[in-house]
């Protein structure tokens, strides 16, 4: 899992950080997210994702694999990055243009877009915890290889 993980870790950061910015227009849902978006979350997911990939391709050893750890710690925060594209809600400049993929899917009420709120903000947390998880332990499996070397 290690490795696979480790070897999908770019194709699949860009494609999410693709996802978390315009991938809810799949669902019609496109409004000035978009471009706050482009300012704000996409630079500091590409900046975050960056730090950590490239702690993970220069790890010593070889081949070069990610512990059960590190990769479970990408695996979830991928999920959180996709949960996040999916729930976020969109607004435009008409009434009742708040949207996400949940309100396209089952309906727009104050319900759902409370939902999507909230996987909203427990998504963004997912993906905050598990990339700072991955962080650590890259960190600390590294000091542990450079002790092991000297």
């Amino acid at each position: 899992m290690g490795r696979w993980t480790l070897l999908l870790m770019i194709p699949a950061n860009l494609l999410l950080i693709a996802w978390v910015w315009f991938g809810r227009v799949v669902f019609a849902v496109g409004g000035w997210f978009l471009l706050i978006y482009a300012i704000t979350v996409v630079p500091v997911l590409l900046g975050a994702l960056l730090v950590t990939t490239i702690l993970a391709f220069t790890k010593p050893g070889r081949p070069r694999t990610l512990r059960r750890a590190q990769a479970g710690a990408q695996l979830v925060m991928w999920l959180g990055m996709f949960g996040f594209g999916l729930t976020t809600v969109d607004f435009g400049d008409t009434d009742e243009s708040d949207m996400s993929a949940i309100t396209q899917v089952f309906g727009r009420s104050q319900a759902t877009l409370d939902l999507s709120w909230t996987l909203m903000g427990v998504s963004a947390l997912v993906v905050v915890v598990a990339w700072a998880t991955l962080l650590v332990t890259l960190i600390v499996g590294r000091r542990g290889s450079v002790a092991s070397t000297s």
